[in-house]
């Protein structure tokens, strides 16, 4: 497991799609779906796989205070620089969360989980360091998406091999590993204008500790 997961973080840092700094605003998209389900003020957010902090500025600007880790040095230094959250923190989604139990109101991770090789480890800590009744906001690439569906009719399914991803989730798939980790789903939304999270590209997962 040692070998696949320091494999896993060399292909992350040499894919474009985590190391660049461009703002092209999806990460901000994504983090405003995302808002529009939070209920309350100053809340303490976690950002799991923050990267560069894109997302993390929605969350500020909204009012709340946020944390973010990944596991890249460079992109907590700069999301802490740029201002984009309050705290930033280097640590490992694959590995134990350096925080205590009921520590966060809202965890928000966004297009992260696909990259994990075991995904129960990272959901064990969010339920841990989530307060009661706290909030997690997942979003994820979704192979059950309409274009891919008809992409493996035609013998094309290359989304299944996209680096550096090692796992995709359908929709209901994320909904059964949620709750399993004793999480309540209330909403899976699609990232988009599809009224169903199973027809887009990306989608939304609003759960609860239970």
């Amino acid at each position: 497991m040692t070998g696949q997961i320091d494999s896993m973080r060399k292909s992350l840092k040499e894919n474009a799609e985590h190391v660049s700094m461009e703002d092209d605003g999806w990460a901000r998209k994504r983090a405003k779906t995302a808002l529009k389900f939070l209920e309350g003020k100053n809340l303490r957010v976690l950002n799991a796989g923050c990267g560069p902090g894109f997302d993390s500025d929605e969350f500020r600007k909204a009012g709340h205070y946020v944390v973010g880790i990944d596991f890249d040095k460079s992109m907590v230094d700069f999301a802490l620089k740029q201002g984009f959250q309050q705290e930033s923190q280097v640590a490992d989604l694959n590995e134990a969360l350096p925080f205590k139990d009921g520590a966060f109101d809202v965890i928000f991770c966004s297009e992260v989980v696909e990259h994990l090789p075991i995904i129960g480890v990272f959901l064990r800590e969010c339920k841990r360091v989530l307060k009661q009744g706290g909030t997690l906001l997942l979003t994820t690439d979704n192979p059950t998406y309409i274009k891919n569906r008809i992409s493996f009719l035609f013998g094309r399914a290359d989304f299944l091999v996209h680096q550096p991803h090692v796992h995709l989730y359908t929709p209901s798939k994320m909904q059964e590993l949620l709750e399993k980790n004793e999480f309540s789903v209330l909403k899976k939304k699609n990232i988009g204008n599809f009224l169903r999270a199973s027809w887009g590209d990306v989608y939304l997962v609003v759960a609860k500790k239970k």
